[in-house]
């Protein structure tokens, strides 16, 4: 399904109660769906996403459009490129990819949401490739930016690192990957630095397979 059509029905999509329904208006068939999920006490609900495939998804894009209590509409893009990430969603796992409201006080009357695209661990994309370009085209970019921060670490130190990982610009492919280097880190309880040298060796084992 087109981005175009896609977004469409996203903005005249009927109202359903959030209590009652999320309502997934991804292409049907399509090997992957969105849901809500609210099974963690200390955080609320959130959009995750589930994998109807047999392959692992690599990347995705998707679009979640919200509305408040005093109907303001949010939309929300979501674009996930594990290979700079937590690894691939397996066949049949679900994972979140953003809480559900904007703010944790926030209450959520009517949830609509669609996933635009996808790409699998074998190279193979589903859904409309042009939702995809922008993601997919900075992924050489993420890589030498990770590649930097390794080598200033040995080079220069903890300090040099540090100052590193700072340097990118809001909205940058390069200050994503510090964000997820920061909060996946302080998440997991694990050196920033050695987190930084994983995803290194896996974004250069994606590189090797050919998939960027």
């Amino acid at each position: 399904m087109k981005r175009a059509t896609l977004l469409t029905i996203l903005l005249l999509a009927p109202a359903l109660a959030f209590g009652q329904k999320f309502q997934d208006v991804t292409a049907k068939g399509a090997p992957v769906s969105l849901l809500v999920k609210a099974d963690y006490p200390d955080m609320g609900p959130y959009v995750a996403v589930h994998n109807n495939s047999s392959k692992g998804i690599l990347a995705l894009v998707a679009v979640v459009r919200t509305t408040d209590e005093h109907g303001q509409v949010v939309p929300c893009f979501t674009r996930q490129d594990y290979a700079f990430k937590l690894g691939v969603i397996a066949p049949k796992e679900e994972r979140g990819v953003g809480p559900l409201a904007p703010e944790p006080r926030v209450k959520i009357d009517d949830a609509v949401g669609a996933v635009f695209f996808a790409q699998f661990d074998d190279g193979s994309i589903w859904g409309d490739p042009e939702a995809g370009m922008e993601m997919l085209a900075a992924r050489p970019q993420k890589l030498t930016f990770l590649k930097h921060l390794v080598e200033t670490y040995y080079e220069s130190g903890d300090a040099a690192f540090a100052a590193a990982l700072n340097e990118p610009k809001p909205r940058s492919p390069e200050y994503a990957v510090a964000a997820c280097l920061k909060g996946d880190a302080d998440y997991d309880k694990i050196s920033t630095i050695d987190l930084a040298k994983k995803r290194l060796a896996d974004a250069q084992e994606w590189r090797a397979f050919g998939i960027f």
